[in-house]
C-alpha cells in the first residue's frame, strides 16, 4: 500500500495505526514507495515542485533500497572531506584563542 493509499484511507476515517501486516512486503520505513521525506509534512513542503511532483526533501529509502559499495565509498569520501574542513576551522579557532 502506498502512502497516497494510506492518506486516502485515513481521510475516509479508517484507523491505520493497527494496519501492519507482518507477511506483507511493504517496507517499514517507506511503506513500499522506495523513498522517504526529510521534511516534516510531505503534504506541506516548502520545496515542493509542482512540475516534477516531488520535493527536495525526498530521499531514497536505505532500508529497502540500500546503497551500493560505490555509493558507500563516495559517502565515506564526502564525510572525510567534511571532517577535514571542520577540523581546519576548529584548529584555526584554537590558534586564534592562543594568540589573544
Amino acid at each position: 500500500m502506498t502512502l497516497s493509499d494510506r492518506v486516502e484511507r485515513a481521510e475516509g476515517g479508517e484507523d491505520l495505526r493497527w494496519d501492519y501486516d507482518e507477511d506483507g512486503h511493504d517496507c517499514g520505513n517507506c511503506g513500499g514507495e522506495g523513498f522517504t521525506y526529510g521534511c516534516s509534512w510531505d503534504w506541506q513542503c516548502d520545496t515542493y515542485d509542482e512540475g516534477e511532483g516531488t520535493c527536495l526533501c525526498t530521499r531514497r529509502c536505505e532500508w529497502c533500497n540500500p546503497l551500493t559499495a560505490d555509493e558507500l565509498a563516495e559517502r565515506k569520501k564526502l564525510q572525510d572531506i567534511l571532517a577535514t574542513a571542520l577540523a581546519k576551522d576548529k584548529i584555526a579557532a584554537l590558534r586564534a584563542r592562543k594568540e589573544a
